[in-house]
């Protein structure tokens, strides 16, 4: 209840803060400029079909990256939590 009395009437004032005015931010010349011209989608070429990749590049890379993972986590298993721990909170759960 105290900390609710302490904290209120600085909410209070944070909610009178003066933000700047955000026109102030852009200049006369960009408030004052046109919109651009919308045209139609009829001339956008389609996106291209080619890979960037290849095929075998990409899934040798993310075997690399998954065993190296794998590696990480079977490195981190132990470090946590002991196995006196790890018994204990498992015979929680159970």
């Amino acid at each position: 209840m105290r900390l609710a009395a302490l904290c209120l009437p600085l909410i209070f004032c944070a909610a009178c803060v003066q933000f700047p005015e955000v026109d102030d931010a852009t200049d006369q010349t960009a408030r004052d400029a046109d919109y651009p011209d919308l045209i139609p989608l009829d001339g956008v070429p389609p996106p291209s079909t080619e890979a960037q990749t290849e095929r075998d590049e990409t899934q040798a890379a993310l075997e690399a990256r998954v065993s190296g993972l794998q590696a990480r986590a079977a490195g981190l298993r132990g470090a946590v939590l002991s196995g006196d721990d790890r018994s204990r909170l498992d015979d929680k759960i159970e």
